[in-house]
Parts: structure tokens; sequence; C-alpha cells
């Protein structure tokens, strides 16, 4: 079966995700910049303020965190290729109509086993690199959007963004959040999109 998101009347349109892979992997890069210029901001001044839960829970000075972004950021782009022009979506033993019992189907092989994605790795691991590919190549560039606007309105004093941090208290957990909706509605949109795409192609081609 072909690439869902490179799908076109049935053909591959590799440009189309070449243009998409280029422009994501540099907004990406970019937004990564943003957000570690940003921190170093107002971490070299404040640094007991650092709330990356790894400088927090394992005490990993700037360093670390700077080369773990780098592996992490890697990893993504990684994947995010894998996606865009090595992966195939498998062809299932079974055709679920229900979505959930497609994704248990697309990681597990059979249905009735989605919720084991909160804890198991799946057994299709391609699926899972090229579909953890997509969602966090998005998530992370919202993320560290998010977090560059914080940090610069933070070291910046910035008197709206002030009265929006006294009103919610902890604006880092509106990011974590936001940040955590995201996963969920672009997990939500891969799945929804590859279900309609099989769908199609069961009806036009059962064998």
């Amino acid at each position: 079966m072909s690439h869902v998101a490179s799908l076109e009347n049935g053909k591959l349109n590799v440009p189309s995700m070449k243009s998409k892979f280029i422009l994501l992997t540099a907004l990406l890069l970019f937004a990564r910049g943003c957000d570690i210029y940003s921190t170093s901001l107002w971490i070299f001044d404040h640094p007991s303020d650092e709330m990356n839960p790894l400088s927090r829970l394992f005490g990993f000075d700037w360093r670390i965190l700077f080369l773990f972004n780098l592996l992490l950021t890697g990893l993504v782009v990684y994947a995010f290729y894998y996606y865009s022009f090595r992966y195939v979506m498998p062809t299932l033993s079974s055709h679920p109509e229900k979505l959930t019992d497609f994704v248990s189907a697309l990681y597990f092989n059979e249905k009735g086993k989605i919720h084991q994605l909160l804890y198991k790795m799946p057994e299709n691991k391609n699926v899972w690199i090229a579909h953890s590919g997509y969602v966090l190549v998005r998530v992370i560039i919202l993320a560290s959007f998010l977090v560059t606007m914080h940090n610069l309105c933070q070291y910046y004093e910035i008197p709206v963004y002030n009265t929006y941090r006294e009103i919610v208290k902890r604006p880092l957990w509106i990011i974590y959040a936001l940040i955590l909706l995201s996963f969920v509605f672009f997990s939500y949109r891969l799945w929804k999109n590859e279900h309609q795409v099989y769908k199609s192609r069961f009806v036009i081609d059962p064998h």
C-alpha cells in the first residue's frame, strides 16, 4: 500500500513529500535554535530556574542538555525522513472498520490492543518509527515556539505576559498541556488519514 501522506489520485507524490520534509525539518531546526537561545538568556542569569526535567531530576548541566537536544533532534529528523520516503503502510490480515481496531492492527497485528500503546512497544516497529517521525516533528516545533515565547516574555518582562502569569499562576503547566494535546491531535489526524486511505483501497481493490 502506498504512503498515505504522498498519495495523489492513487500515485506517489514524491516532490510534495520532499518539499514537506525540507520545510518541516528546517522549521524544526529553527524552532530548536530559538528554544536553546531563549533558554540560555534566562538560565545563565537564573540557573536555579531551569525547568527541564533532565536538569531538575538528574542535575544535568547545559552541556549535557545541549547534547541531548542534538541527539533527540537527530532521531526525530531520521524518523521523519523514514516516514516521508521509506514508510509503506502494512497490509493487514483483517479489514477493521473502527478506527481503534485499525490502529491496534497497525501496531500489534490484531484488534483490541490499542491500550497497550500506553505501556508496551508495538510489534510493528517500522510503523511506530514512521508515525513517531510524523507526530514528533510537529509537536516539537510547537513546543519549541511555546517555550521560546515563554522565555523571551519572561526575560524581557513583557507586562502583558506578567499579568498572564499572575492569572494562571503556573504558565508552564499550560504549555505542557498544549504539548500533550498537540501530541494527541497529530496522532489522531495521522491515524484517521491512514484509516481512510486503507478503507478506500479496500473498496477499490479488496485483494
